[in-house]
């Protein structure tokens, strides 16, 4: 959590907690380069999940970004996975909401994860300088096939 707090000082990482009617509904952690918004954490209160909220905060960040990609990243689709079905149920959502996945994947010390993006294509590149940019460049990654 430090790290993420120590990220959110630079002006193009944005970490919002998000509230209706004075009511906790989440938070959107994510970043914003030229033409790329990279989400990397979203989260909906547990007791509101299933009303839209989620849904609602990707509508807000695109219209918020129009014309750039968004980027997210997720735990792949494995069958013997613990938790095999929550990561199918996240594919679902992020494709109902204008997501789909990409060739791409974003391999760090907490294993390989499916790049998943709003564009026609992964902007790669743009992906990349994201990335680099969020972390101060400490950040070690790979973004390949």
């Amino acid at each position: 959590m430090i790290s993420l707090l120590l990220m959110s000082l630079k002006s193009n990482v944005k970490f919002h907690s998000l509230y209706d009617q004075g009511q906790f509904c989440g938070i959107a952690y994510y970043v914003e380069s030229d033409d790329t918004v990279y989400l990397t954490y979203l989260a909906v209160n547990k007791d509101l999940r299933g009303h839209g909220y989620g849904s609602r905060i990707l509508s807000l960040l695109e219209d918020k970004y129009p014309g750039k990609q968004l980027v997210i990243d997720i735990e792949p689709i494995t069958k013997s996975a613990k938790n095999y079905r929550q990561r199918v149920n996240r594919l679902k959502f992020y494709n109902r909401n204008g997501f789909h996945l990409t060739n791409q994947k974003l391999k760090d010390q907490d294993g390989s994860f499916s790049v998943m993006t709003t564009g026609k294509r992964l902007n790669k590149k743009g992906f990349i300088k994201t990335l680099k940019e969020m972390s101060f460049g400490f950040y070690q990654f790979k973004v390949e096939k």
